[in-house]
């Protein structure tokens, strides 16, 4: 059984559903989950609107190469509580924690430019070097 599709590959209309309703599962969790843990005002309505508005950008750059929803990540949730609690240990109000977090993610976007121009450039091999499979796997998991 051949589990690896290629680039122009479609699986199978049932397939198709069940890889879908796993997707929109994970996605609605991650979503959900991430705003109701940090807490301070954030909303899953926000989250959604803003993975709306990310993966449209996404798409837009891309030429809709690569089907991929930009929704919330667990990954950032500790510096999403640091943005916080340092608002509140300078005792400034809860709208320093947000520029916070605008500050957190625009920092994480330019180090994506980054990355991405060194990929344009370079090549993906140093990642391959850098990240095996074996760590990749694991992490994704």
């Amino acid at each position: 059984m051949n589990l690896i599709y290629g680039i122009k590959d479609k699986p199978g209309f049932g397939k198709t559903v069940l890889f879908a309703l796993q997707q929109l599962l994970a996605i609605m969790a991650a979503t959900i989950a991430v705003p109701a843990i940090v807490g301070h005002g954030l909303t899953a309505s926000a989250a959604l609107f803003g993975a709306g508005v990310g993966t449209f950008v996404y798409l837009v750059f891309t030429k809709s190469s690569s089907p991929v929803f930009l929704g919330s990540s667990f990954a950032f949730i500790g510096s999403m509580f640091s943005a916080f609690a340092g608002a509140e240990t300078l005792g400034l109000a809860q709208a320093a924690g947000y520029w916070g977090l605008i500050i957190g993610a625009l920092m994480a976007g330019v180090v994506y430019i980054i990355i991405a121009l060194v990929v344009k450039f370079c090549g993906v091999k140093w990642i391959d070097r850098l990240m095996p499979p074996v760590i990749i796997g694991p992490t994704v998991a």
